[in-house]
C-alpha cells in the first residue's frame, strides 16, 4: 500500500536535491543508495517517483 508523504512537491524536491548532492559528491555508497531508494519507493506515490526520476535524468544530462 502506497502511503503518500507529501500532498505537495516539496519533499520530492528536498529529497532529490539531497540525494543528487550526495552523488555529486560521491559520498554515496551501494548500501547508502539501495537504503535510500527502499525508503523513497515506499513512502511515495508513483507521481511523486516519477518526479523524483525525472530530476534524477535531468541532473545526469545537464552535467553531460
Amino acid at each position: 500500500m502506497q502511503n503518500s508523504i507529501s500532498s505537495e512537491d516539496k519533499w520530492v524536491k528536498r529529497w532529490s536535491k539531497h540525494i543528487t548532492c550526495l552523488a555529486q559528491n560521491n559520498d554515496l555508497s551501494s548500501r547508502e543508495v539501495d537504503s535510500y531508494t527502499a525508503k523513497l519507493v515506499e513512502q511515495a506515490s508513483s507521481e511523486e517517483l516519477g518526479k523524483v526520476i525525472k530530476d534524477l535524468l535531468n541532473h545526469i544530462r545537464m552535467q553531460k
